[in-house]
């Protein structure tokens, strides 16, 4: 193998070049390079030892780096690793890391960046939507303000998890993404908000309802008379959990899905 190797992902897959390093079993730094994007996957006696890009370490970061389409690479050999944080196999995590790349080319086409933002949309499926436990945590933290990795740093989730999910409320016509990030004063819902949400944790909980209601909204340091329009999803996540019966706990998010929506209209 050549002292330096580099070369460009447009033309060869970063898996295609970590096959070639393991099976030469070389030892050194792959340095990948997208703009002012950059990752380094350290390899010793062909095993992928160490890796970190964008905030991740370790396997994640290697999958992360596999789903690159662009950019340019080179290898340093005789560069030791500072650390280990790679603990699988590197012939399995090569074989998971192609899966997982073929996962990230299909989120790319829904989610370019990770920098995107997303905020509730306001049409979409007019017919009946049900959601997972994990797709109302993101939704929850959809508010048109934090982007990818910060919905995934909230939750402490990795990038491909929150992004497969995010994918799945686009494809649910829930979430859609945002110009940009909210500027100027901020948005509250509107007086019939809490007037329906009452209603219906009513119908689910009892009388106790909007004591529960006003306890969580305590908690989020807000207030009924100034609640923001971004931590509506939220708030109901948050009392959703106090419906143990997980059918009335799913009829009551799947009601209060159309009144979130007719906040963004």
């Amino acid at each position: 193998m050549p002292e330096m190797l580099e070369g460009n992902l447009a033309r060869v897959s970063l898996v295609d070049v970590l096959r070639l390093l393991a099976s030469g079993r070389q030892t050194g730094l792959l340095r990948v390079v997208d703009g002012a994007s950059t990752g380094e996957i350290f390899v010793q006696e062909g095993s992928l030892v160490h890796a970190v890009t964008q905030g991740q370490m370790g396997e994640s970061a290697v999958y992360a780096l596999m789903a690159w389409q662009r950019g340019s690479f080179n290898f340093a050999p005789g560069m030791p690793a500072p650390e280990g944080s790679v603990t699988m196999p590197t012939e399995r995590l090569i074989d998971e890391g192609s899966k997982h790349a073929r996962e990230w080319r299909e989120i790319k086409r829904v989610i370019p960046s990770a920098d995107v933002v997303f905020r509730l949309s306001a049409s979409g499926s007019s017919g009946a939507v049900s959601l997972e436990p994990e797709e109302w945590q993101v939704l929850a933290k959809v508010d048109g303000a934090r982007d990818v990795w910060e919905i995934a740093e909230t939750l402490a989730w990795d990038e491909l998890l929150v992004s497969k999910v995010l994918v799945r409320l686009v494809t649910k016509g829930l979430l859609e993404l945002t110009a940009g990030r909210q500027a100027g004063p901020t948005p509250l819902v509107n007086g019939g908000f809490f007037a329906q949400l009452d209603e219906q944790f009513v119908s689910v909980v009892g009388p106790l309802g909007p004591v529960i209601i006003d306890d969580e909204i305590a908690t989020m340091g807000e207030t009924r008379g100034h609640f923001p329009r971004a931590r509506a999803a939220e708030l109901v996540e948050r009392i959703s959990a106090d419906i143990e019966d997980e059918g009335k706990r799913a009829r009551f998010q799947q009601a209060i899905l159309g009144l979130l929506r007719s906040l963004q209209a």
